[in-house]
């Protein structure tokens, strides 16, 4: 498994109120939304007029497919904000698990069984 976490800084010197900087940071977080299957949110200054931090995560079995996707991410983002602000800062860091290693802080994967039980559901379907 592997995890790919993109953080993304936007410079609005347009923006002359937190409303106009807002409508500017909600259009690239639906376009994200709409267009990827990722998490994203708005991660930092958000009580300054002319900057905004985004954070974006994706999951998958390979790092070459999670770069593509928050390379495609950065992109979509510049796009939906071009001439309103501007990318002005990036960051992308990996963490890879193997899949038969324990999640930090986790446990150990429950039994489907015990599950399915718990939800009264069964395992055939």
């Amino acid at each position: 498994m592997v995890i790919g976490l993109l953080r993304l800084r936007l410079h609005l010197p347009a923006a002359h109120s937190l409303k106009d900087r807002r409508a500017v940071v909600r259009r690239a977080v639906e376009r994200v939304r709409a267009r990827y299957n990722v998490a994203v949110a708005e991660v930092g200054d958000q009580e300054r007029w002319q900057v905004a931090t985004l954070a974006v995560s994706a999951i998958s079995t390979e790092r070459g497919h999670v770069n593509e996707v928050l390379d495609k991410v950065t992109a979509a983002v510049a796009s939906a904000v071009a001439g309103a602000a501007l990318v002005s800062g990036r960051e992308l860091a990996f963490v890879v698990y193997p899949d038969d290693e324990a999640l930090p802080g986790g446990s150990e994967m429950d039994d489907a069984s015990g599950l399915m039980e718990k939800f009264g559901g069964s395992e055939e379907g």
